[in-house]
């Protein structure tokens, strides 16, 4: 049996907004600088039949700086402003809470504590009892987590986690299980870990792993054909689903 065959196939008027500001200082006999950040949308660049500079100065001697898009500084700025006015009105709100409960003898309230800092993100993570959960939220993260569950040999945490619920339906609907996949995953790890490693390496950048995102929001991961008749796996695909996206198949 083979697993997962079923799932394959189965100029001017550019800125929209502008912020002037001053660069530069007059010392030492210098020229004061005015620099002018553009809002450009970024399909202008494709339909452009001419090179589109990111930066460029004017007949007046102004610097241009075009921002495809992003925010201006000012935006940013703004929204960092607005942030840390936020945190500070509800630093307030915590000490006025705090001294309330001190003076009327009371418990200080839960939302009178300083918050916990936001855990950072992990792939994989292994619980105080030993469990291991995995999580992805981008397509890299599912390969990292397959590598890991194939080098520790987690194949029962793979199957439950990692692999998407409509494989796993797909897969038992072919008479398969979770032994069968053990047994898939057993038989085939070295050259499994051989394509997975190599496509991660060539995940950020270079023409050998092409990375299609379809409609559904399902990715596919493939190394290009001149690299690919060098594995005997070439593709991975991954689909997103409620808790995070998953593994749907690997040929």
């Amino acid at each position: 049996m083979t697993w997962m065959t079923p799932l394959f196939p189965p100029s001017r008027g550019l800125s929209l907004a502008c912020l002037t500001g001053i660069v530069g200082a007059a010392l030492g006999g210098c020229e004061t600088v005015v620099t002018e950040y553009h809002r450009r949308p970024g399909f202008y660049k494709l339909a452009s039949e001419t090179e589109l500079k990111n930066e460029s100065t004017s007949y007046d001697g102004r610097r241009l700086v075009f921002i495809e898009d992003g925010m201006l500084p000012s935006e940013a700025a703004e929204i960092e402003a607005k942030q840390a006015a936020k945190q500070a009105e509800a630093a307030e709100e915590r000490d006025r809470l705090r001294r309330a409960a001190i003076a009327a003898g009371q418990p200080i309230p839960p939302e009178a504590l300083e918050p916990k800092p936001k855990k950072a993100f992990e792939a994989r993570e292994v619980l105080d009892d030993g469990t291991i959960v995995f999580r992805a939220v981008f397509p890299e993260h599912v390969i990292g987590n397959v590598m890991s569950c194939l080098r520790n040999q987690e194949y029962v945490e793979l199957w439950e986690q990692v692999v998407a619920e409509s494989t796993r339906r797909q897969y038992s609907a072919d008479g398969g299980g979770l032994e069968q996949f053990v047994e898939w995953c057993v038989r085939n790890r070295s050259e499994l870990m051989m394509s997975l490693n190599r496509m991660s390496f060539g995940y950020y950048g270079g023409s050998d792993v092409i990375i299609d995102r379809l409609p559904d929001h399902s990715v596919r991961v493939r190394f290009s054909p001149q690299l690919g008749s060098r594995f005997k796996f070439r593709e991975v695909a991954i689909v997103q689903e409620r808790d995070g996206m998953k593994l749907a198949g690997i040929r």
